[in-house]
């Protein structure tokens, strides 16, 4: 590709956050580039995680080079590291990290308020619109605990899209919800980049799951996590058939 990689990873070593001595994924050599869709497959405890963390930023890498937007992350400063998060989007799954004593509109307010110096007037504005977008007007004043799983990691998207993000990762959005939900989010993303391609800016997806089934009309490029190794799928029958008999059952928890 000609246009540059908004993140590199070369060489590197992806450890578990909880045990830092423990690497769930050895050498990782992987590149994004603006506007892909990535799909990164693997089972449970494969690293699927921890290997979005690192690319991220979120998370160190135990050995390797990650650069985000150019720069190598152990080399950047905080204000740095501080212009990156603005930028980029994580969703994390089960629940999707949300603060539990605020509510979902102050949940959705947070990247406004902490890195941008809107006014309260104009985060009201960006959060109703952001709300509505998705339909959950009506929520805004619930707390997290009153949501079902699947609303919760709506809300969280919502609150990763608050600043114009360029890369948006998403771990495993999909995991066990029933199809109408699994529609609902392709069609919100759909929808998203296209909105962002008609405004001449180009936003890159990087989506774990189990298997590639609901993804394969969608995304991209595909990738899978395999005895602590990551494997780039080049041919269209590997993405076909990957895990396809041995893939997770699906919960029967509806997305709405």
């Amino acid at each position: 590709m000609s246009e540059a990689a908004q993140v590199e990873l070369v060489s590197v070593d992806v450890a578990s956050e909880d045990d830092p001595g423990r690497l769930l994924v050895r050498e990782v050599t992987w590149s994004i580039h603006p506007g892909e869709w990535w799909a990164i497959g693997g089972g449970p405890a494969s690293g699927k995680t921890a290997l979005l963390a690192t690319a991220a930023g979120l998370n160190p890498s135990a050995r390797g080079v990650v650069r985000i937007f150019g720069r190598d992350l152990q080399r950047a400063s905080e204000s740095e590291q501080t212009a990156w998060r603005r930028e980029v989007g994580f969703v994390f799954e089960n629940g999707g990290g949300l603060l539990g004593r605020l509510t979902v509109a102050e949940n959705v307010a947070l990247p406004l308020r902490y890195h941008s110096d809107r006014d309260p007037a104009e985060v009201h504005t960006r959060v109703d619109a952001l709300l509505q977008l998705a339909g959950l007007e009506g929520l805004a004043d619930l707390v997290p605990s009153q949501l079902t799983l699947a609303l919760r990691q709506r809300v969280a998207l919502l609150r990763s899209l608050a600043l114009p993000v360029r890369i948006l990762f998403l771990d495993s959005p999909l995991r066990g919800l029933a199809p109408s939900g699994i529609r609902w989010w392709l069609g919100f993303l759909r929808e998203l980049r296209a909105r962002r391609a008609a405004d001449g800016e180009a936003l890159s997806l990087i989506t774990s799951a189990y298997d590639f089934r609901s993804l394969r009309d969608d995304a991209e490029r595909f990738a899978v996590l395999e005895n602590g190794r990551f494997r780039l799928l080049a041919q269209a029958d590997e993405v076909a058939g990957y895990r396809e008999d041995a893939a997770s059952p699906a919960q029967t928890a509806d997305g709405l």
